[in-house]
């Protein structure tokens, strides 16, 4: 049986991975090439391109596309984006040029408010990775005093969306239940995989900080920080680190941590922290962060919010507050015992999530499979299918690349 054709379509680059959207859609591909299927991959470039992002790209995807983004327009309604805001009508040209010239299996289009290249053709199954709920997704920023910011849009503006799918996924089980109850079709779950890293041999012996902080600087992280920094700063517990993007907010902080900054290989954050805080407060999706964690078998101390969507057992995993944060920070450094029951739960919980994660996947190139085997044979439709505009194609056929294309 010949290999499954798919192209994944995204308005955020697979590498680098510094941020949580694109860590999901590198770790993405890389399932699905396991998996034995051909992954293309279309930027559409709204965080832009390097000649070396480009590079890197070309070599991991079976096909590399790229379409430079256009300016936004004014949002169609006063209080929100339209659901198609931020999709340009030449993405959409383009993925429907590039469905007819390679004959996928399926599409896989990034976020809902990219769902409108999902119209333009017929054929592949069309598959949504939402990430995220971005349905009144303002309301809630606001309840939590925060400024709404990228992209929000409304309930039914975000059915819209998923209406052009055939399949919807979540990215963890109680969002995948949100969506289907304004979705008719089928919604999968399939969370995030991360490689196991506590069997690596670490670069230091000793790390250098009790706790330690890895995130970007969106406003929740903001929030969860600027929150357990004044906590500390009252309470001085340990020497803490903080790293990632979220340095290059330049943010006040009382506590004085240390700051790592955006760090080009995590193992580095990893093995200079002992363990790993995540104070999150609200926020939706799943906290990738958490999971890449216990995946470099790090006791991590955390909220709900900060475990959502993780099948937790540890007290530590479950806390409400941030005071509740420091109190479990004050036990594990006062007890060796506590400290050692944290990693070993820490790391059975990445362990069981990541065994349905692989289910996931499995399931999931499984569906797309049964799609292909479905579909009629190859039949010449009538009239003859479209094809891409004689510059495209040629634009096409002309940058070909032995592990890519880049247009």
């Amino acid at each position: 049986m010949s290999p499954l054709k798919i192209l994944v379509v995204s308005p955020i680059p697979s590498h680098p991975a510094v941020q949580g959207n694109s860590v999901r859609i590198q770790a993405f591909g890389l399932e699905l090439k396991r998996r034995g299927v051909r992954a293309d991959f279309l930027y559409y470039g709204m965080e832009g391109l390097s000649k070396e992002q480009a590079e890197v790209m070309i070599g991991f995807w079976h096909r590399f596309f790229f379409v430079r983004s256009q300016p936004l327009a004014r949002p169609t309604f006063a209080q929100s984006w339209g659901i198609d805001d931020w999709c340009a009508d030449q993405l959409c040209d383009t993925v429907k040029d590039l469905v007819s010239v390679h004959q996928y299996d399926a599409v896989i289009v990034n976020y809902v408010w990219m769902s409108k290249v999902l119209a333009g053709f017929d054929g592949p199954l069309k598959l949504i990775d939402t990430h995220d709920l971005f349905g009144d997704r303002h309301l809630t920023a606001e309840e939590q005093s925060l400024e709404p910011r990228w992209f929000f849009t409304t309930i039914d503006q975000e059915h819209r969306g998923f209406e052009r799918a055939n399949v919807v996924i979540g990215i963890q089980q109680r969002e995948s239940e949100q969506i289907q109850k304004r979705f008719s079709g089928p919604v999968v779950t399939v969370g995030h995989p991360v490689e196991l890293g506590f069997l690596r041999r670490p670069h230091t012996e000793h790390p250098s900080f009790t706790f330690g902080y890895l995130g970007s600087g969106n406003p929740w992280n903001v929030r969860s920080v600027l929150a357990i920094d004044s906590a500390l700063a009252q309470e001085r517990v340990a020497r803490w680190a903080l790293a990632g993007t979220i340095s290059r907010r330049r943010l006040t902080l009382q506590s004085h941590p240390f700051l790592l900054g955006v760090v080009e290989q995590v193992e580095r954050f990893y093995d200079v922290v002992e363990c790993v805080l995540n104070p999150m407060l609200g926020g939706t999706g799943l906290k990738i962060k958490t999971i890449e964690a216990i995946a470099f078998g790090k006791p991590v101390i955390g909220t709900r919010d900060a475990f959502e969507g993780l099948r937790t057992e540890h007290a530590f995993h479950q806390l409400d507050t941030i005071d509740d944060m420091i109190d479990a920070m004050k036990a594990y450094t006062a007890s060796g015992a506590l400290r050692e029951e944290l990693v070993l739960s820490s790391r059975a919980l990445f362990v069981r999530y990541m065994a349905e994660v692989t289910r996931s996947y499995d399931d999931l190139v499984s569906l797309i499979r049964k799609h292909r085997q479905g579909s009629p044979p190859h039949q010449p439709p009538e009239p003859m299918p479209a094809q891409p505009s004689g510059r495209l194609l040629h634009r096409l056929q002309s940058t070909a690349h032995p592990a890519g294309t880049v247009s």
